[in-house]
């Protein structure tokens, strides 16, 4: 079970999602657009996602006078809302999630490119 994220976290979690490469704390508060946050609710912010693992320090980076941490998603945005949705069910119930969503794919290659995942999943635990 993936662990809850404030609407606040969430929101840092977007930004980081949506970028490339590593950010610092100043990067994160400057390519978040329309949100108005202050450095020390960012440091905050960012000290409970490195404590819930969602983040990690994947380097430093030079500023003006000191060198930052740079920053780094643990998981994607896919990963994150499977294990959200996924993570409290009892395994019959995502049984019935997994039909479901089946049942919405109109697209054949869609099909046929989540069989040949389902193939090369069989295989890995096949092997263990």
């Amino acid at each position: 079970m993936v662990e809850h994220l404030t609407k606040s976290e969430l929101a840092i979690m977007e930004v980081m999602w949506d970028q490339e490469d590593a950010l610092t704390a100043t990067e994160i508060i400057k390519v978040s657009g329309d949100k108005e946050w202050k450095n020390s609710s960012v440091h905050l912010l960012v000290n409970a996602l490195l404590e819930k693992k969602f983040i990690e320090v994947v380097g430093f980076k030079k500023t003006t006078k000191n060198y930052a941490r740079t920053f780094k998603p643990t998981m994607t945005r896919e990963q994150y809302l499977t294990r959200k949705v996924l993570g409290h069910m009892k395994p019959e119930e995502k049984m019935n999630i997994y039909k479901k969503l089946l049942k919405e794919i109109d697209d054949p290659e869609s099909l046929r490119d989540i069989k040949r995942n389902i193939d090369a999943r069989l295989k890995v635990l096949a092997n263990q």
